[in-house]
């Protein structure tokens, strides 16, 4: 299948409610690339919890269809996100999924940064060389009650209307003040959308997940919360069953 935008709304325009997409939307490298395209570098993205990275210095990677993201907390406090390439030759300067760093030097030819993606040092330039100029690439960051997101986008979209609608689920728990106690990472063999279908329906849950049933009840009523955070007579009562 050769994919375009064009043909990819004739396919959606016809997919029937309640039936799966149609095969290429899940094998088609090609759709796969528009899907990178339109969604993965244009919209906001969750990252990390903010927790995870404590303390000036703590930094963790992760890599977004062909790029490569550095986010790292800087002697302000402020969390910030950069493209974790080196301007001199395109290098990676954090090889590791996380860590703890002074500051960020290009393992290449030790071109050094600071937190705040400034460059501080590059050696052999000439006089001419302007260092400020060649600072890290940014990428657009937000820290929504103690979750990073992120976009690639230069022009990202609205945020604030997302967070407008998250930030009551979120405010309630206190994640800026959570501790990580265990993370693992999941390399699904498959395409993201049988992964995101999967994830977004309960229909299998009873089945599979009976412990998941109940601490995560599916009826909305059950799952709700006191507005001072609180837990429901009604919540209450399906952890006592």
């Amino acid at each position: 299948m050769t994919a375009n935008p064009t043909s990819i709304h004739q396919r959606l325009d016809r997919r029937l409610s309640g039936f799966s997409l149609e095969q290429p939307f899940y094998v088609s490298p090609e759709v796969y690339a528009l899907d990178l395209q339109h969604i993965f570098y244009k919209q906001w993205l969750y990252a990390v919890p903010v927790c995870q990275l404590a303390k000036a210095g703590s930094y963790t990677t992760l890599r977004v269809g062909a790029y490569e993201v550095v986010i790292v907390r800087g002697r302000d406090g402020e969390v910030r996100a950069f493209h974790n390439s080196c301007r001199h030759r395109g290098s990676l300067i954090c090889k590791a999924r996380q860590g703890q760093v002074a500051k960020l030097v290009c393992p290449y030819h030790q071109w050094t940064y600071e937190l705040d993606g400034k460059l501080i040092w590059a050696n052999d330039m000439g006089p001419d060389f302007d260092a400020s100029k060649y600072g890290l690439k940014p990428v657009n960051l937000r820290n929504l009650d103690g979750l990073i997101y992120i976009c690639l986008s230069d022009t990202p979209p609205d945020f604030q209307t997302f967070a407008q609608l998250a930030r009551p689920y979120l405010e309630v728990h206190d994640l800026k003040d959570a501790k990580v106690a265990f993370t693992s990472t999941i390399i699904e063999k498959g395409n993201w959308k049988l992964v995101w279908e999967n994830n977004r329906e309960c229909y299998h849950c009873s089945s599979n997940h009976p412990a998941l049933c109940r601490s995560f009840p599916l009826d909305p009523e059950v799952a709700g919360v006191q507005a001072d955070g609180g837990v429901s007579k009604k919540l209450q009562a399906h952890f006592d069953r």
